[in-house]
């Protein structure tokens, strides 16, 4: 048991140093780190190249498409003035003081029905556009926007890890959402503020290719053109999609009529962005859209084609780890220490998350080794479950798929990301479980 814990640190360990201090290429290391774990974890040569291949497939099965799709969206909002356009209005409504919380409750509210990786693929254009028109670093901006939409993925339902955890820990579903919607408030003020304090002048060289990019005519008179859009237009090709998932997480029929029918094959991401994307088609002009789109497409697939080769190698590694069944290890150690009380969910999920690099494994598997000693704790089953998701913040590292997404997106090397997005989430989780404890204290 402890020797497979004791592998698994170690390739984690040596997984970081090649990549930030011995600059292998990220793709090139989870691949190699993937095959030595399964390898040492004796899984064998062959099962651990299916695994990995498994896991690279089904990673970039549902991801893929939408990455280039949501790419082509951002290329057209670029091409338009779109982007420009719609960073224009939030910075109007929301301020520069207060744009990282505009970012953060936008992210809160998207994230609850769609995928947090589909939702910032989605936001990318309108992300660089606000740290260009702001002149904030892409992080600032990109990073208070990724702690409203990871609080919605790990505490609210019905994502799909904390509707799991209730129906592990068989919560009342009323008093959890109540409890973990104030956590996850907690939460994502402790990343904005993170944010807000330290991530101002956290400037990439990727800030400085935006700004000859993003807007690349200065004069007032090119402005003004760009102003002349639809905004509605400009960000309905990113609201439609969102809307459309959603439809297919809070609409449930008894029946298979053709309406269900429909809203189950519109609310799939991939069909859902995809109409987003002819959408924003139309707003080409009619002279040259065929051209035009030909171009934008072309140049969307050469843009997501480094971003889809690592995050399916990221997920390569994730289902290595889940392959080997050291979340079940985890479990089986934490289940000889319930002296810990109070702290166990919490503990349970920080070691699965910063194991395995997924939010949902974390909720789950701390959820199914709690769920039978639930009436033992110290704690309501609902505060157990709002642990669970404080802790599942702890901590996203290098085997977390969304780490290397922020990498390729943003050219932002992974030492840069330890010391943003790694501590981001440290900070969010430890700021969560603060939440839960003042609950508790308070009698909930």
């Amino acid at each position: 048991m402890f020797v497979n814990l004791a592998i698994l640190i170690f390739f984690l360990f040596l997984l970081i140093l090649s990549i930030s201090k011995w600059k292998f290429h990220p793709f090139i290391a989870l691949i190699l780190i993937a095959l030595a774990l399964g390898i040492a974890t004796g899984m064998g040569g062959v099962q651990t190249v299916e695994v990995l291949l498994k896991g690279f497939s089904e990673t970039l099965r549902w991801i893929a498409i939408i990455i280039i799709l949501g790419a082509f969206i951002g290329e057209i909002l670029q091409e338009t003035g779109g982007a420009f356009r719609i960073s224009d209005k939030i910075i109007k409504w929301a301020g520069q003081k207060r744009l990282p919380w505009a970012m953060g409750f936008t992210g809160y509210l998207i994230s609850i029905p769609v995928f947090v990786d589909v939702a910032y693929i989605l936001l990318q254009p309108v992300i660089e556009s606000l740290s260009v028109k702001s002149k904030k670093p892409i992080l600032y901006v990109g990073l208070s926007l990724a702690a409203g939409l990871t609080v919605s993925h790990t505490l609210i339902p019905p994502t799909p890890g904390p509707m799991a955890v209730a129906a592990l820990l068989n919560v009342d579903m009323g008093r959890m959402l109540f409890i973990n919607s104030i956590v996850a408030c907690s939460a994502m003020a402790g990343g904005i503020l993170w944010v807000k304090l330290y991530l101002k002048n956290s400037w990439l060289d990727y800030d400085t290719k935006l700004k000859e990019t993003v807007f690349p005519v200065v004069d007032a008179s090119a402005q003004n053109s760009a102003m002349k859009g639809n905004f509605l237009l400009d960000i309905l090709p990113i609201l439609l999609p969102i809307f459309l998932i959603a439809s297919g997480s809070f609409f449930q029929f008894e029946s298979q009529t053709i309406i269900s029918k429909v809203i189950l094959f519109v609310s799939s991401p991939m069909v859902a962005v995809l109409i987003g994307a002819i959408l924003a088609g139309f707003q080409i002009k009619k002279e040259n859209r065929k051209n035009t789109i030909n171009k934008l497409v072309e140049q969307a697939i050469l843009k997501s084609a480094l971003v889809i080769m690592i995050t399916g190698a990221g997920g390569s590694l994730g289902f290595v780890i889940k392959e080997t069944g050291i979340q079940n290890d985890i479990i089986a150690v934490f289940s000889e220490f319930p002296f810990l009380g109070i702290m166990l969910p919490f503990v349970v999920a920080s070691v699965l998350t910063i194991s395995t690099g997924s939010i949902t494994v974390s909720l789950v598997g701390t959820a199914s080794m709690l769920g039978p000693m639930i009436d033992s704790l110290p704690v309501s089953p609902e505060i157990a479950a709002a642990l669970i998701g404080a802790g599942a913040f702890i901590v996203f590292h290098a085997n977390s798929s969304f780490f290397w997404l922020l990498n390729r997106l943003h050219e932002a090397p992974p030492a840069i990301l330890y010391k943003t997005f790694t501590v981001q989430s440290l900070i969010m989780g430890l700021f969560g479980m603060f939440a839960v404890l003042m609950l508790q204290l308070l009698g909930f």
